[in-house]
Formats: structure tokens, sequence, C-alpha cells
């Protein structure tokens, strides 16, 4: 009876990893028993696994991050970035009120403002009560990180 690969490759895996239930790794062996092709892929992946096994991907400690964090240029490029994303949206605010002051009627475009700039405000403001009310029964607030 052919061996269906498809069902056994992504099997391969688990396997090299030792993430298989003893029921599952059994019959992952007993396909590789019977299919040389199955065999091959296997032992290209453990190669594979093999070259990558010595490479370590080491992360910043706490230490390097607060010190990234409270770097003079990473704290312009937050103020920065924000004070140019309020400015653009009360510019585009400003603009829009002119225009609808100096046009006659409630055009659509009109009423779509009205309603991007209303929706904006409540969630600005359920955002802000949600905030102090998760402050509020925190009780992790007064530590350090």
């Amino acid at each position: 009876m052919p061996i269906d690969l498809n069902h056994y490759r992504p099997l391969l895996m688990g396997l090299m990893d030792g993430e298989l239930t003893h029921e599952e790794a059994a019959n992952v062996n007993g396909a590789l028993v019977r299919s040389s092709e199955l065999r091959e892929e296997y032992e290209r992946l453990c190669q594979t696994g093999n070259h990558l096994q010595p490479m370590s991907f080491l992360e910043p400690g706490d230490e390097v991050t607060r010190k990234l964090w409270k770097s003079p240029h990473h704290h312009f490029a937050r103020v920065g970035g924000l004070w140019l994303v309020l400015l653009g949206y009360v510019g585009l605010i400003g603009y829009t009120i002119v225009e609808m002051l100096s046009a006659d009627g409630l055009a659509f475009p009109n009423l779509c403002f009205i309603g991007i700039l209303i929706g904006t405000a409540i969630l600005l403001l359920s955002f802000i009560q949600e905030r102090i009310a998760k402050h509020a029964v925190d009780p992790y607030k007064d530590i350090q990180r």
C-alpha cells in the first residue's frame, strides 16, 4: 500500500522536535521505514535543523530596552510623530470647518465629517473613561517595571 506523503510531511517537524504523541511518533516512524522518499525528506530536514541549531537569537535585556526607551532620539521621535499627527488632524478639522461654514447647506461630505468628528470624540472619551476605571482597580499600579 503506497504511503500518503502529504499526510506525513507536516508531522516530520513534530517528530524532530519531540512534539508528537507516542502513537503519532510510532506511526510516522513506520512510514519512514516503508518510504525512502519520506526518509530522504526527513534526513534533509534533520541536516537543516543541525545547521540552524548553533545559531542563537539574542534579545536585548531589560536594561538595554530601558536605555533605548529613555534615549533622547527615541523620545524626540515619539514626541515629534505625535505632534505631527495632532497638528495634521487639527489642521484638517479647521479646514473642513471653514469649508463647511462657507458652503450653502449641509452637503454629504460635511455630514460625513461631522460623523467622523463625533465618532472620534466618543471613542476618545470612552478610552479615557476605561483607562481611569482600570487604573483605579489595577493591583500592579504601584509596581515599577
